[in-house]
Parts: C-alpha cells; sequence; structure tokens
C-alpha cells in the first residue's frame, strides 16, 4: 500500500524490484555520508557495487521494512528498519530504524517526517510499542531531526577498535 501526501506530490511506499537502482545509489550516499561522523564508519572501496547488492536483497527481505519516498519518478529518501524483540520488556517488540536517507536537495521539506509516520504506523501494524532508531554519535542533524519528532533519547551504544 502506498500513501500520496497530496500538498507535497510525495508518495511513500514499500520499496519494489524497481526501485533498486535509485535504493542503491541512496544507500551509497547514507553510508558515504555517515563516516563523517565516526572512522569506525568508514565505507569499504567496492562500496557502490555492495550497495547495488543490499538494494536488491532489502526489496526481497520480507523481515525488513524497506520504505521509499518517491516524488514523480524519482527515489528522493528511503528508510529500513526491522522489528526487535525482546520477551523479558513489557515494550519488548519494537520497530528499529537502521537507514534513513533524504537527498540533500529535498531535505527540510518533510521527507524524513513522512518516511517515519509511515514507518510509525507499521510498527502498529506489526503491534510493536515503540519505534527507535539508530544513527552515529554527532550526527547533530540526526539528533535534532528525531527530537523535533518527539523521539528521546533511549540507549547508548560504546565502541572500542580491539
Amino acid at each position: 500500500m502506498s500513501c500520496l501526501y497530496a500538498e507535497t506530490g510525495i508518495n511513500i511506499r514499500r520499496a519494489i524490484k524497481e526501485d533498486v537502482k535509485q535504493l542503491s545509489e541512496l544507500i551509497y550516499r547514507f553510508y558515504s555520508f555517515n563516516a563523517e561522523f565516526d572512522p569506525s564508519w568508514a565505507a569499504v572501496n567496492n562500496l557502490r557495487e555492495l550497495a547495488n547488492d543490499r538494494a536488491n536483497k532489502l526489496v526481497e527481505d520480507q523481515e525488513s521494512l524497506v520504505l521509499v519516498a518517491v516524488q514523480g519518478l524519482e527515489v528522493i529518501g528511503y528508510l529500513v528498519a526491522y522489528v526487535e524483540e525482546n520477551d523479558l520488556l513489557i515494550n519488548g517488540r519494537q520497530l528499529v530504524i537502521k537507514e534513513l536517507y533524504v537527498k540533500p536537495e529535498q531535505r527540510r521539506q518533510g521527507v524524513a517526517t513522512l518516511l517515519v509516520n509511515r514507518a510509525r504506523d507499521e510498527a502498529r501494524k506489526q503491534g510493536a510499542s515503540l519505534v527507535t532508531v539508530e544513527f552515529p554519535a554527532g550526527n547533530k542533524i540526526a539528533e535534532d531531526l528525531y527530537a523535533k519528532m518527539g523521539f528521546r533519547p533511549y540507549l547508548v551504544r560504546y565502541v572500542k577498535e580491539v
């Protein structure tokens, strides 16, 4: 099911096979962009090839939620999320947003909010009581975006090279 936001002309829907080429480019940009925040996010040398492989796998994967924002024929943003469960917690079923990217020229137009809102709706349909999001520490743009949408800090992950 897709959802067209008439006021913006943006359609939010699940990714399909025909989106792979454009989705691949956005995945490439997402990983290239995140390397700016922490060296441990540095991308591999053959990122373009692997981004294409990942895009192909994502559109086939029934376990993941892969949404695209489409304006006209152009995919201008995407979101990847997975349901995680912990039977020991009251709010143990949650949708975790792992990747969210909007083309720079399309930012500040509400595209990310449309993608996250649609993910929230999907989370409810799948019985999740929380939506969480992961992004590199130091990504102030992401912090501000999610705070504006009502998200709060929830989990902290530290890293150490071994």
